[in-house]
């Protein structure tokens, strides 16, 4: 899309790079759990993508429903007899299960989905390193090139010239507000974890859970809902980790 045929102008231009500046996701800072993925997803209009980014403006995190009344297609998910949403499946799982030492049925799931997730007041919070929700990583899926926006030709550009600071930003972010727990989503990006992290990672379960320990802080690495092969057994065990590794901490 060429910045002149967008019907917000200069305001998309705007949005953009404030939503760059400011916005990590949906939740409650305060909570003791953080989750943190690479990026939000997106595969709409133009139109609808400038509604979400005027609803975030201005805020590093909001409430997943109240504070995004107009953006429709987001919405969805959180509506009476919704779905529920893969990436938020597994999150909500390893969640529930913190909480009551017990694998959640995929009913309860589907209420706290509609219901508690990524809402202000939660028991959790739900960000994103980077801040420009996309279809997918591939360059023909890249929605940002034509603003005239530095550091926004292509995504290599885009994550060379931003993702150092979003670093600095989240860790600065997790010192302020010291969650007990971390869980970074996706083990491709293991090595951005560990510069958030700063402490080294163990491989508690092979290809499947690092955790690094730093003071009050456990910081979780688990495959993305999407990895292929991952089962509800998988999802149990890693919970389990967790919850035990929280175990820990709090006694000593």
């Amino acid at each position: 899309m060429n910045n002149t045929q967008s019907p917000h102008g200069d305001d998309f231009k705007i949005l953009i790079q404030e939503r760059i500046k400011n916005f990590f996701g949906y939740g409650n800072l305060d909570s003791e759990v953080w989750f943190v993925g690479m990026e939000e997803g997106f595969d709409g209009s133009m139109d609808l993508l400038y509604e979400r980014f005027k609803t975030t403006s201005n805020k590093v995190v909001c409430d997943i429903v109240e504070d995004m009344q107009t953006s429709h297609d987001h919405l969805r998910w959180f509506e009476d007899n919704a779905p529920t949403q893969k990436t938020y499946r597994s999150l909500i799982f390893i969640n529930q299960y913190l909480a009551k030492g017990k694998e959640p049925t995929l009913e309860e799931i589907r209420q706290f989905q509609i219901n508690s997730f990524g809402r202000k007041t939660a028991d959790h919070t739900v960000l994103e390193l980077m801040p420009l929700p996309s279809k997918s990583i591939k360059e023909s899926d890249w929605l940002y090139g034509d603003f005239n926006i530095e550091g926004l030709g292509s995504r290599k550009e885009y994550l060379k010239t931003y993702k150092p600071k979003r670093v600095e930003q989240l860790k600065e972010l997790i010192q302020k507000h010291r969650p007990k727990l971390i869980l970074f989503y996706s083990r491709t990006y293991l090595s951005d974890w560990q510069q958030i992290a700063s402490v080294p990672f163990e491989e508690v379960i092979l290809k499947k859970l690092h955790i690094a320990k730093d003071h009050g802080t456990i910081y979780a690495v688990v495959p993305h809902a999407t990895s292929f092969g991952m089962s509800n057994e998988d999802w149990r065990a890693i919970a389990e980790k967790i919850r035990n590794a929280l175990e820990i901490v709090v006694i000593v």
